[in-house]
């Protein structure tokens, strides 16, 4: 998977742009020689040398003689150097901060994660942070650049401020700023909504499949949305898409890590359903992944919590569908992979309708993946450091 999207309308200079164009099409593997390049793009064989050769000199570009057929100079191979640009992302993994370093290719480098105790405070969780900040910057391979690092939270996220303000892994951390940990240690920081991550590179990988405007809902240990038209995320400057802290009367007075009382979590996040679901299967897990394959086989359905619980998100989510109109909705988590549970869920949510003269939306049920957040939380940063490397002066 390519993570460079470049810009074209950043380039202004006609040598820059014929730079991007050209890198583009080698980067994905569209174009392996100078000839390539020209028939291509339809560029003069003098431009195409000079925008080679400082592609080469920016080392974007890789450059490999063949053997010589005939007369002549060898031929020349061009590839590009996925190594030259690599960005850390850090993530949250269940009860740890993950790390991961990554290049323009999308080829995972290297991994690191840490388990952070439950009742961890602010400052446990940056010196993690940092730690794990400091740990991806010195994996760095030899010649590569460090476009800085992405942090793809869950929670409630200030991203005008920079902030962490709350996630129900951890209630005792409160308002943390991630710039302010970061920056000194592997800046410059990005930091962005795992659903909005995830849905970024979902859209990149299948494009088809996410034209139009689509609604992900995630149903795990929190309950949160994102909502994209043409695979672009809706990012307001602060936060988005927590359902999972809309407060409803029939949860009563039930006490959510948010602070508030009657919150959807209370009775439908898998922070409030574990416990009765351990009455009846003491070996479940609480990671989401192990938690999936371990659901996916049990009668959910018949437990009149999960029931109830799931009469509350489809709730939910139609209601948001009324807000937002969206053309698919996609819905992952650990309980959406066991095969009675969505198909309750799904016959639930037809139930629910919709207005009169729109058609009902496409549904459908995805398994989360953290290589697409981390894909999704890298691409911004890749794209900024390709094309400020594209506009360098040689």
């Amino acid at each position: 998977m390519i993570l460079a999207m470049l810009d074209d309308s950043r380039f202004s200079a006609a040598h820059d742009r014929d730079c991007a164009r050209v890198y583009r099409v080698v980067l994905a593997r569209l174009a392996h020689s100078r000839s390539d390049i020209g028939r291509r793009l339809g560029l003069r064989s003098t431009t195409t040398s000079r925008v080679v050769a400082d592609l080469v000199s920016r080392r974007l570009l890789l450059e490999t003689m063949g053997e010589t057929a005939g007369r002549g100079r060898p031929a020349a191979t061009l590839i590009a150097n996925t190594r030259r640009i690599g960005a850390s992302v850090i993530h949250v993994s269940s009860q740890s901060l993950s790390g991961a370093l990554v290049d323009l290719s999308g080829h995972i480098v290297t991994q690191r994660s840490i388990t952070i105790a439950g009742d961890a405070d602010n400052g446990a969780i940056a010196t993690v942070m940092a730690q794990l900040g400091g740990q991806l910057l010195a994996a760095m391979p030899d010649g590569m650049s460090h476009a800085g690092t992405a942090v793809s939270l869950s929670g409630l996220l200030d991203l005008s401020r920079g902030q962490w303000l709350m996630a129900s892994r951890w209630p005792r951390m409160r308002g943390l700023d991630i710039a302010a940990v970061l920056a000194p240690v592997a800046g410059p920081v990005e930091i962005c909504r795992n659903l909005d991550a995830e849905m970024r590179a979902r859209a990149v990988r299948e494009p088809e499949q996410f034209a139009g405007s689509t609604l992900l809902l995630h149903w795990g240990w929190g309950i949160g949305l994102c909502f994209a038209v043409d695979g672009r995320p809706f990012a307001p400057a602060g936060s988005f898409g927590e359902i999972g802290h809309w407060r409803l009367s029939a949860l009563g007075e039930r006490r959510c890590g948010c602070g508030n009382t009657g919150c959807l979590e209370t009775g439908a996040a898998l922070w409030s359903l574990l416990p009765a679901l351990r009455r009846h299967w003491p070996d479940l897990d609480e990671d989401e992944v192990r938690l999936a394959l371990q659901l996916a086989g049990r009668d959910l359905v018949a437990l009149p919590e999960i029931d109830a619980a799931t009469r509350l998100v489809v709730r939910a989510l139609a209601n948001a569908c009324r807000i937002f109109f969206p053309t698919r909705i996609a819905v992952s988590g650990p309980f959406v992979a066991n095969p009675g549970l969505w198909a309750h869920f799904e016959a639930l949510l037809r139930a629910e309708g919709t207005m009169d003269g729109l058609a009902v939306p496409q549904l459908g049920s995805v398994r989360a993946s953290q290589l697409h957040e981390i894909h999704g939380a890298a691409a911004p940063l890749l794209g900024r450091a390709t094309e400020a490397l594209l506009m360098q002066q040689v």
